[in-house]
């Protein structure tokens, strides 16, 4: 079974507001075995939202609308549903005793306005708003069911899980979709492409994809059936990805790189400390976003400059002027510095360019040393990033804590990442 979402309102199509309605709602689709087949987005215009309802109930059994019912002449989702469904406006006297009892509650008059969200299509029927002023409508043609919410998202949330997602129930026949993630850095998506080709069939259930967002490549599971029958697909899918990708894979469905790493630095107890330049404080603020974060993280230093390098972290003058700042024998002399001023078991260290400006050919824009210094070993990285300077100097702050997670585990870094 598939849905159609339909988002309305001017503030979406320009852009000015973003549509989280359409996620939220696809998702919950999702996780009862109704898949979504397209968003839509229209503006607040009558015959453009009639049209679009018109056409989505030929291509879906479902489709759901949000935003348009507020009590403004720019709110015309009533009329254009009427519109659709060829039939006329009434009055609903129950949502408009619902509507005066609401501003009774709160002690206010109704303004004349509000009177129109009491409007419904004929043939159609409204839906209760718990925390809102504009009732919901539902109305059924021979192939779909149209539900239409408030544009709201606290309002749309809970009349969705309150007056639709029990009649949902029905429809989707108990079936259920699970959907599963494990989360990667380091190796390209190509990479786990070809690792995991196999399994990624199209129209194949359970079905098997990858994304990405901000360096992070996600494996994703997808499986659609009885609740059992779904959770087994997972299930035996997670595991054979498991095997394919192994250590590469640094946490499973929601965690973050750097809640991952906290696990392990909880675990094994080490302290951490940071020396950072073309990160500019980056990577400790991604250490410290994860609560309990005193626990392990020791301090920090952002020596920018060479002069900081040298009166902060002990860099010899002669590495600077031998070698550069952005270089593995600065990246090291860093990190062993941190390391010997935190008193702390392990310390990283980041130098690099992160651009616009600023690379050679011998150093390009992209090029990030980054060191580790630790119990019996000191190490450096070279990287070359490429992308935006927000885009390097976030993946050189993900490198240096997959490095960092990756010797905790006693792995070798060049190996897994290979």
């Amino acid at each position: 079974m598939s849905a159609i979402i339909l988002s309305i309102g001017d503030e979406l199509v320009s852009g000015l507001t973003v549509n989280t309605n359409a996620t939220w709602l696809s998702r919950e689709l999702s996780a009862i075995g109704i898949s979504t087949l397209r968003q839509v987005t229209v503006g607040d215009d009558q015959n453009a939202i009639a049209a679009a309802i018109r056409e989505a109930c030929g291509q879906c059994r479902l489709v759901l609308i949000s935003g348009g019912l507020g009590p403004t002449l720019d709110d015309v989702t009533r009329q254009a549903l009427a519109a659709a469904l060829d039939t006329t406006l009434v009055e609903d006297s129950t949502a408009l005793d619902q509507l005066e009892a609401f501003f009774q509650r709160i002690n206010r008059p109704m303004a004349p306005s509000n009177r129109r969200q009491a409007l419904r299509p004929q043939t159609a029927q409204c839906l209760p708003n718990s925390c809102g002023t504009a009732p919901g409508l539902f109305a059924s043609t021979r192939a779909t069911d149209i539900f239409v919410v408030p544009g709201v998202p606290r309002e749309m949330r809970a009349m969705f899980t309150q007056s639709i997602l029990p009649r949902l129930g029905q429809l989707s026949q108990n079936l259920v979709t699970r959907t599963y993630q494990l989360n990667t850095f380091g190796i390209g998506e190509s990479v786990i492409g070809q690792r995991i080709a196999d399994l990624m069939v199209r129209g194949a259930n359970p079905s098997i994809g990858t994304t990405v967002h901000e360096g992070v490549v996600s494996v994703r599971i997808y499986a659609r059936g009885s609740a059992a029958q779904a959770d087994a697909m997972v299930e035996d899918a997670r595991r054979k990805i498991i095997q394919r990708l192994g250590n590469a894979i640094f946490s499973q469905q929601e965690q973050s790189l750097q809640e991952a790493l906290a696990v392990l630095l909880n675990e094994y107890g080490p302290t951490i400390a940071v020396a950072e330049s073309c990160t500019g404080g980056l990577l400790a603020q991604m250490l410290t976003s994860v609560p309990g974060a005193s626990s392990y993280f020791q301090r920090g230093w952002v020596t920018y400059s060479d002069q900081a390098k040298v009166e902060e972290l002990g860099v010899p003058h002669e590495l600077l002027q031998t070698h550069g700042a952005v270089s593995e024998p600065v990246a090291l002399a860093m990190a062993q510095g941190a390391l010997s001023r935190a008193a702390s078991q392990w310390a990283l260290s980041i130098t690099g360019i992160a651009g616009p400006d600023g690379g050679t050919a011998e150093k390009p824009v992209g090029l990030v040393y980054i060191g580790l210094a630790g119990p019996g070993r000191s190490t450096v990285r070279r990287n070359i990033f490429t992308g935006d300077r927000a885009g390097i100097r976030l993946r050189s702050a993900q490198m240096a804590m997959t490095i960092l997670r990756l010797t905790l585990q006693g792995l070798d870094v060049d190996t897994v990442l290979a």
